[in-house]
C-alpha cells in the first residue's frame, strides 16, 4: 500500500479522537469518548515485552514497527505502531553529542521521531476492527493487514475518532518508548559483540552514516550479497539479557514503574535517564 498520500502525525490522531462521538449516555461512567475511556487501559511496561521489533527493517528501511501490549478493561491486546525517521532523528542526536551513542541519544531520536513523523496504528481488538479497521485502511494509516469491507453499520461516517481506547492511550502515552530505546540500544551493543560483521555491514553504517574501517572477521555462515540481521524475538530477549549482566540500573530513578502503576504523560527522558547505558530488564 502505498503510505504517503493521507498520513496523520500522532497529534493529527489524538485531535482527531478528543472531537469524536460520544458513547451513548448510559455508558460513559469511565469516559464520554475512546479518548477518554483510555485511562482505564494500561501500557505493558516490562523490556521483554518489547522483542518483536524487526530491525531489518529499522536499520535498513528507517522504519520502526512495534507491538505495544495493552491491558484492556476485559482482556490484553496488542496495538501496532509504525512509523519512520529514527535513523534521521538519530543522526541529528548524535551531532549534538560528537557522534557518542548512548541510551540518551537513542531515546532523544525516538521520541522525536514518534512525535514528528507520520503515524500507522492498528489494534487487535474487535473495537477496531468493527468500526475503525476499514477506515484507516481507506485513509492509509493502518499498520495492520487491509479491511476493504465498509463500517456502514458500525461507524458509517469515520467520526468516532482514529482509532479504539487502546491506541489512544499508545498514542497518548509515550511511556513505552523508553523500554523500545533501551530494546533498540541493547541490540545494537550486543550486535556489536557478538555478531561483528552484521554490525559493520548494516547498523554502523545507518547509525553514523560512514563505513565501518576497522577490520572484521568474516563470517562463513552469512550471506555477503543480501546480509540480513538476526532480528526474532529470542535473538532480542538475548540482548536484553545481555545488557542486564553487564549494567544495573541507577537506584532511585523514576522510570522503574511500580507493579499496575500506569502513566499517562508525556515523560521527561532526561529526568529518567542517567548515563548508564543499558537498562535492565524488569
Amino acid at each position: 500500500m502505498n503510505r504517503s498520500l493521507y498520513e496523520d502525525s500522532r497529534s493529527q490522531l489524538l485531535s482527531k479522537s478528543k472531537k469524536a462521538d460520544n458513547y451513548v449516555p448510559s455508558n460513559q461512567s469511565k469516559g464520554k469518548n475512546r479518548y477518554e475511556r483510555r485511562l482505564h487501559s494500561k501500557v505493558f511496561h516490562s523490556v521483554k515485552d518489547y522483542n518483536n521489533i524487526n530491525m531489518n527493517r529499522l536499520f535498513k528501511d528507517n522504519i520502526l514497527d512495534v507491538n505495544v501490549s495493552v491491558h484492556g478493561e476485559t482482556d490484553d491486546y496488542s496495538v501496532k505502531m509504525s512509523f519512520g525517521g529514527f535513523l534521521d532523528s538519530l543522526h541529528r542526536e548524535l551531532k549534538k553529542n560528537n557522534d557518542i551513542l548512548n541510551l540518551r541519544v537513542v531515546s532523544r531520536a525516538l521520541t522525536s521521531a514518534f512525535n514528528s513523523d507520520n503515524v500507522y496504528i492498528h489494534c487487535s481488538c474487535k473495537d477496531w476492527k468493527y468500526r475503525f479497521s476499514y477506515w484507516a485502511t481507506k485513509n492509509s494509516i493502518t499498520s495492520g493487514q487491509a479491511e476493504l469491507r465498509p463500517s456502514n453499520i458500525t461507524n458509517p461516517g469515520d467520526t468516532k475518532g482514529s482509532g479504539c481506547k487502546h491506541v489512544m492511550l499508545v498514542l497518548s502515552n509515550n511511556s513505552w518508548l523508553l523500554k523500545v530505546s533501551s530494546v533498540i540500544f541493547n541490540y545494537i551493543n550486543y550486535m556489536e559483540k557478538h555478531y561483528a560483521k552484521l554490525y559493520a555491514d548494516i547498523i554502523y553504517p545507518a547509525i553514523y552514516e560512514k563505513n565501518y574501517e576497522e577490520p572484521v572477521q568474516m563470517d562463513m555462515f552469512a550471506d555477503e550479497e543480501n546480509p540480513e540481521l538476526e532480528t526474532d524475538s529470542d535473538t532480542i530477549d538475548t540482548s536484553n539479557k545481555y545488557a542486564r549482566t553487564k549494567t544495573q540500573f541507577k537506584k532511585g530513578n523514576e522510570y522503574r514503574f511500580k507493579p499496575n502503576q500506569q502513566v499517562d504523560k508525556q515523560l521527561d527522558f532526561d529526568s529518567l535517564l542517567d548515563d548508564e547505558e543499558n537498562i535492565e530488564e524488569q
